[in-house]
Protein backbone atom coordinates (compact mmCIF):
# COMPACT_ATOMS: atom_id res chain seq x y z
CA UNK A 1 0.00 0.00 0.00
CA UNK A 2 1.35 3.42 -0.89
CA UNK A 3 -0.05 6.89 -0.62
CA UNK A 4 0.78 10.57 -0.58
CA UNK A 5 0.84 11.74 3.03
CA UNK A 6 1.07 15.48 2.36
CA UNK A 7 -1.74 17.70 1.16
CA UNK A 8 -1.51 18.14 -2.65
CA UNK A 9 0.44 21.30 -3.42
CA UNK A 10 2.13 21.52 -0.01
CA UNK A 11 5.88 21.58 0.57
CA UNK A 12 7.32 19.16 1.36
CA UNK A 13 5.75 16.38 -0.66
CA UNK A 14 5.65 13.23 1.48
CA UNK A 15 4.97 9.81 -0.04
CA UNK A 16 5.06 6.58 1.95
CA UNK A 17 4.61 2.97 0.98
CA UNK A 18 5.16 -0.58 2.13
CA UNK A 19 6.77 -3.05 -0.26
CA UNK A 20 6.85 -6.82 0.15
CA UNK A 21 10.60 -6.92 -0.54
CA UNK A 22 13.74 -6.59 1.54
CA UNK A 23 15.44 -3.20 1.98
CA UNK A 24 18.26 -4.55 -0.21
CA UNK A 25 15.82 -5.37 -3.02
CA UNK A 26 14.00 -2.03 -2.80
CA UNK A 27 17.27 -0.09 -2.65
CA UNK A 28 18.57 -2.02 -5.67
CA UNK A 29 15.38 -1.15 -7.59
CA UNK A 30 15.98 2.51 -6.71
CA UNK A 31 19.64 2.55 -7.78
CA UNK A 32 19.90 0.16 -10.77
CA UNK A 33 19.23 1.79 -14.17
CA UNK A 34 17.75 -1.36 -15.73
CA UNK A 35 15.17 -1.56 -12.93
CA UNK A 36 14.49 2.19 -12.60
CA UNK A 37 13.36 2.41 -16.23
CA UNK A 38 10.69 -0.20 -15.45
CA UNK A 39 8.95 1.68 -12.64
CA UNK A 40 9.73 5.40 -12.64
CA UNK A 41 7.17 7.79 -14.14
CA UNK A 42 3.45 8.16 -14.56
CA UNK A 43 3.35 4.80 -16.37
CA UNK A 44 5.50 1.69 -16.21
CA UNK A 45 8.32 1.51 -18.75
CA UNK A 46 7.89 5.19 -19.65
CA UNK A 47 11.55 6.18 -19.32
CA UNK A 48 13.86 6.30 -22.32
CA UNK A 49 16.98 5.65 -20.18
CA UNK A 50 18.56 6.01 -16.75
CA UNK A 51 22.17 6.77 -15.82
CA UNK A 52 23.37 6.43 -12.24
CA UNK A 53 26.75 7.35 -10.73
CA UNK A 54 25.99 6.10 -7.22
CA UNK A 55 28.44 7.99 -5.01
CA UNK A 56 28.28 11.23 -3.04
CA UNK A 57 28.54 13.99 -5.66
CA UNK A 58 27.76 11.48 -8.40
CA UNK A 59 25.28 12.50 -11.08
CA UNK A 60 22.02 10.73 -11.90
CA UNK A 61 19.86 11.33 -14.97
CA UNK A 62 16.50 9.92 -16.05
CA UNK A 63 15.62 10.60 -19.67
CA UNK A 64 11.86 10.62 -20.20
CA UNK A 65 11.73 11.41 -23.91
CA UNK A 66 13.97 12.37 -26.77
CA UNK A 67 13.23 13.42 -30.33
CA UNK A 68 14.87 15.45 -33.10
CA UNK A 69 14.12 18.74 -31.31
CA UNK A 70 14.65 18.12 -27.59
CA UNK A 71 15.16 15.74 -24.71
CA UNK A 72 13.12 15.87 -21.51
CA UNK A 73 14.03 14.35 -18.18
CA UNK A 74 15.20 14.72 -14.61
CA UNK A 75 18.67 14.97 -13.13
CA UNK A 76 20.59 15.72 -9.99
CA UNK A 77 23.50 14.78 -7.77
CA UNK A 78 23.71 12.41 -4.84
CA UNK A 79 24.23 14.20 -1.53
CA UNK A 80 24.14 11.27 0.92
CA UNK A 81 24.10 7.53 0.37
CA UNK A 82 23.63 4.88 3.06
CA UNK A 83 23.18 1.59 1.16
CA UNK A 84 19.87 -0.14 1.92
CA UNK A 85 18.98 2.70 4.36
CA UNK A 86 18.84 6.16 2.79
CA UNK A 87 19.34 8.20 -0.37
CA UNK A 88 19.47 12.00 -0.50
CA UNK A 89 19.81 13.79 -3.82
CA UNK A 90 19.08 16.98 -5.67
CA UNK A 91 16.36 17.00 -8.32
CA UNK A 92 15.71 19.14 -11.38
CA UNK A 93 13.35 18.88 -14.35
CA UNK A 94 15.36 19.51 -17.53
CA UNK A 95 14.55 20.22 -21.17
CA UNK A 96 17.54 20.25 -23.52
CA UNK A 97 16.95 21.57 -27.01
CA UNK A 98 19.08 20.26 -29.86
CA UNK A 99 20.14 23.85 -30.64
CA UNK A 100 21.99 23.89 -27.29
CA UNK A 101 19.40 25.78 -25.24
CA UNK A 102 18.72 24.28 -21.84
CA UNK A 103 15.85 24.87 -19.42
CA UNK A 104 16.02 23.49 -15.89
CA UNK A 105 14.02 24.04 -12.75
CA UNK A 106 15.90 25.14 -9.65
CA UNK A 107 17.17 22.17 -7.63
CA UNK A 108 14.83 20.59 -5.14
CA UNK A 109 15.75 17.88 -2.62
CA UNK A 110 14.67 14.24 -2.34
CA UNK A 111 15.24 12.11 0.76
CA UNK A 112 14.31 8.42 0.64
CA UNK A 113 14.41 6.18 3.71
CA UNK A 114 14.28 2.38 3.39
CA UNK A 115 13.01 1.02 6.72
CA UNK A 116 12.79 -2.74 7.43
CA UNK A 117 9.29 -3.68 8.54
CA UNK A 118 8.39 -7.33 9.06
CA UNK A 119 9.26 -9.23 5.89
CA UNK A 120 9.19 -6.07 3.78
CA UNK A 121 10.28 -2.48 3.58
CA UNK A 122 8.56 0.77 4.47
CA UNK A 123 9.71 3.60 2.20
CA UNK A 124 9.34 7.24 3.19
CA UNK A 125 10.09 9.83 0.52
CA UNK A 126 10.26 13.55 1.28
CA UNK A 127 10.60 15.83 -1.77
CA UNK A 128 11.18 19.41 -0.61
CA UNK A 129 12.06 22.86 -1.92
CA UNK A 130 9.82 22.59 -5.00
CA UNK A 131 9.08 26.21 -5.72
CA UNK A 132 5.59 26.21 -7.26
CA UNK A 133 2.33 24.70 -6.07
CA UNK A 134 1.56 23.36 -9.57
CA UNK A 135 4.94 21.62 -9.71
CA UNK A 136 4.37 20.14 -6.24
CA UNK A 137 1.00 18.76 -7.34
CA UNK A 138 2.54 17.20 -10.44
CA UNK A 139 5.49 15.77 -8.56
CA UNK A 140 3.23 14.31 -5.86
CA UNK A 141 1.13 12.57 -8.49
CA UNK A 142 4.26 11.35 -10.24
CA UNK A 143 5.69 9.84 -7.07
CA UNK A 144 2.34 8.20 -6.29
CA UNK A 145 2.28 6.55 -9.72
CA UNK A 146 5.94 5.57 -9.42
CA UNK A 147 5.39 3.93 -6.02
CA UNK A 148 2.52 1.90 -7.48
CA UNK A 149 4.69 0.77 -10.40
CA UNK A 150 7.63 0.02 -8.10
CA UNK A 151 5.40 -2.32 -6.09
CA UNK A 152 4.37 -4.11 -9.29
CA UNK A 153 7.97 -4.46 -10.50
CA UNK A 154 9.15 -5.78 -7.13
CA UNK A 155 6.30 -8.30 -7.06
CA UNK A 156 7.27 -9.62 -10.51
CA UNK A 157 10.94 -9.94 -9.53
CA UNK A 158 10.14 -12.08 -6.49
CA UNK A 159 10.48 -15.85 -7.07
CA UNK A 160 7.16 -17.69 -6.95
Amino acid sequence: MQFVKSTPGDDPIVVEGYFAATPEEVYEAWTTPEIIVQWFGLERDSLHSADIDLRPGGRWQLLHSKDAEKSVGFEGRYIDIKPQEKLVYSWSYVVEHMNGDREATPDSRVEVDFIPKGKGTFVRLVHSLVRSEDARRGIGGGWQASFTSLGEVLAVQKPA
